[in-house]
């Protein structure tokens, strides 16, 4: 009985998160033929997302399992448990379209209710197909593009594919609540991997600084991709550092195993190609070493990225195009580490490398551990000697100069702020966290360095090291989001913040065991464990009960009510523009258009831009009502009142159809958020003249 016990709770905490993120990665998989077929149905659906997920976690039982207290194991399932009723009973509610979870939200709501894609633009009512060769309309929206006669979503399939089976079972309130169960998960998942390369005495205080990160929270209230993706990464690196001390037919289905779950990560987020791409030399080093796992290691994590790139491919290519800029230098990246693999490979068995004494000299270690710390130093200091900017003409630029203006910073539009990076991980974890963790990397490299020399075995943690370090590094020197706070900090959830995280805890537990055998041991555990969680949990306690846009929702039922059969809308004004279109058209089942003024045609407040926009009005109303429909002008806010708008048009019978003041989360540019700010939700409609 008493070994029963510890094997239970090692199950718990290092094979259940391996399973769950088997499953999901199983159940995202399923989505993209079911969804390119229009079988997305709950009759369809939800059967073969369960035969797949069972299937999937059956594969992945057989993980091995590192043995576990009951009270590390219960520790770490009760503080996951802790992280996704917190996430749960604080979740927001964005509908809205303004920030990428309002649209992964829509997103998922179209799969739920229309069960494929691409989105229908109903253009009949609109005029027909010729109507899109006015220059004034358009079907798209932000994170919706217009292709051809139909409406495509920004983002990859995965995570709103998930968020679809909530809704099914709960409405929009359903939805709102899977990033939370997915969020506990991967919570679990970080505790056990800590079990595997810290030990399981340590996987709850891996999992409590977890789930006190502000930015876990932030994702794990809201839809999304970073949920499902962490878990699903984080499962793959359990499964790689099993791997590297199996043998025989268990290292290969390990291997495989890990492969298919990296690869899978691409099916919920795009920037997975940089994991992968650091991938490469840790697969040609175990082919090289003849490791039994690596074959199926590259196979695995071929096939699934394959397929993963196909997916998006098939239902996001207009979303891969916007961000061609950041996507490509990956693509190049992970085709160079691959030919540069293959050619030092073929050197390296024909004894070539072996012949070169640098390479296997002692110092070579230590010389890299020194390069690696001059690296991090250099990320670190870079706001002491470095402003880093990008095109002022980008986009995200303008938005940038506007909040410099609100918070009374220099108008520098161009600045990305990314020299800050290390700086805004230190806001959410302090740092002593980030010391520790940049200490233990530097610690841990020679370690590795030699393992690949071949002076020493390669430690299991091998492929997850590499992976997270050549990932956080990256993404620390190029962030590449929009430099406003909390949004930009869930570009750290995935990867950088768990990295932190373990490497940080692995630190304490090296300090705690050297001086194990002086006095004063729980002191020093006491001391360790405050350095990472009591920063962790004052940069989260303002915002520890905060609720984001609660009400958005029955404003939308509200609006959806207020329309007629028949009714076509038109938005005409910048945020109605922005915030409606999908709304109106993919939840109310109003056929829905924006009508725009380019800035050729007058600048926004001007005397022409008025003209303009009435003279665009007006034909879009003619060919709706030639198509049998009645034109509805739809406002929501901008520099201008909505009735106002409405009213210089000419419509009648202008109401107000939604109203509902909510907060929503700051956007802050050189400090860390510690608040919430409100917005007026509104939509006014009137007919058409």
């Amino acid at each position: 009985m008493s070994e029963a016990r510890p094997h239970a709770a090692g199950v718990l905490l290092t094979r259940v998160p391996v399973v769950a993120a088997a499953a999901v990665a199983a159940v995202t998989a399923v989505a993209v033929p079911l969804v390119l077929l229009d079988l997305w149905t709950p009759a369809v659906a939800v059967p073969v997302a369960l035969v797949a997920a069972a299937l999937a976690g059956r594969l992945a039982w057989g993980t091995p399992v590192v043995a576990a207290g009951r009270w590390s194991a219960g520790g770490s399932a009760a503080l996951a448990v802790a992280a996704g009723a917190w996430a749960a009973l604080t979740h927001a509610e964005h509908v809205v379209l303004r920030r990428d979870a309002g649209s992964v939200a829509l997103y998922a709501h179209q799969l739920a209710t229309h069960h494929g894609l691409p989105v229908d633009a109903s253009l009949d009512a609109l005029g027909g197909a010729a109507a899109l060769a006015d220059p004034n309309l358009t079907v798209a929206s932000p994170a919706f593009y217009e292709v051809g006669d139909h409406v495509v979503p920004q983002f990859l399939l995965g995570a709103p594919a998930l968020y679809s089976l909530g809704e099914w079972a709960g409405g929009w309130t359903g939805m709102f609540l899977v990033p939370a169960v997915l969020g506990a998960l991967g919570v679990l998942a970080v505790a056990g991997f800590t079990a595997r390369v810290v030990g399981a005495r340590w996987a709850p205080l891996a999992a409590g600084v977890l789930t006190l990160a502000q930015p876990v929270l932030h994702a794990n209230r809201s839809t999304y991709s970073e949920p499902p993706a962490l878990l699903v990464l984080v499962g793959a690196a359990s499964l790689l550092v099993a791997l590297l001390p199996a043998t025989g037919r268990t290292a290969a289905r390990l291997g495989g195993g890990a492969g298919l779950l990296v690869g899978a990560c691409g099916l919920v987020r795009i920037d997975f190609l940089r994991e992968v791409a650091v991938l490469v030399p840790v697969v040609a080093v175990l082919l090289l070493v003849r490791h039994p796992g690596a074959r199926a290691l590259a196979a695995g994590t071929g096939l699934a990225s394959a397929f993963a790139v196909a997916a998006a491919l098939l239902t996001s290519r207009p979303y891969l195009a916007t961000i061609a800029g950041s996507l490509l230098p990956l693509v190049a990246g992970l085709v160079f580490l691959t030919a540069v693999c293959v050619v030092v490979g073929r050197l390296a068995r024909g004894g070539f490398l072996a012949r070169r004494r640098w390479l296997t000299s002692d110092r070579l270690p230590t010389v890299l551990a020194g390069l690696l710390a001059l690296v991090l130093l250099v990320l670190a200091s870079r706001p002491l000697w470095l402003v880093v900017r990008q095109d002022p003409q980008d986009p995200g630029s303008k938005l940038v100069a506007g909040l410099q203006l609100a918070q009374g910073l220099p108008v520098d539009g161009g600045r990305t702020y990314a020299e800050q990076s290390v700086t805004w991980i230190a806001w959410y974890l302090g740092w002593p966290a980030v010391a520790l963790a940049g200490a233990a990397a530097v610690v841990l490299l020679p370690r590795l360095v030699r393992g690949v020399q071949g002076h020493s075995p390669l430690p299991s943690w091998t492929a997850p090291y590499v992976v997270a370090l050549g990932s956080t590094l990256l993404t620390l020197y190029r962030p590449g989001i929009t430099p406003d706070h909390p949004w930009a900090d869930r570009r750290f959830v995935v990867v950088v913040l768990p990295a932190v995280v373990v490497l940080s805890v692995a630190a304490c537990r090296w300090v705690v065991d050297r001086y194990a055998h002086q006095r004063l041991t729980r002191l020093r555990v006491a001391i360790a464990v405050a350095l990472l969680v009591v920063p962790a949990a004052v940069a989260t306690a303002p915002l520890a009960a905060a609720r984001t846009e609660v009400g958005e929702p029955a404003a939308v039922a509200r609006a959806c009510a207020s329309f007629r059969e028949g009714d076509v809308a038109l938005a005409v004004d910048p945020r109605s523009r922005n915030e409606w279109p999908q709304l109106l058209r993919g939840t109310c089942g109003v056929p829905t258009a924006s009508v725009v003024v380019p800035t050729s045609q007058g600048r926004a407040g001007t005397a022409d831009y008025w003209a303009a926009l009435r003279t665009a009005v007006d034909r879009a109303a003619v060919r709706v009502r030639a198509a049998g429909g009645t034109p509805v002008l739809v406002a929501a806010g901008g520099d201008t009142d909505p009735v106002e708008v409405l009213e210089r048009l000419g419509a009648t019978g202008v109401r107000t159809v939604a109203s509902r003041r909510v907060a929503e989360d700051e956007r802050v540019l050189t400090e860390r958020p510690d608040g919430l700010q409100r917005l007026d939700v509104r939509l006014v409609t009137g007919v058409a003249p």
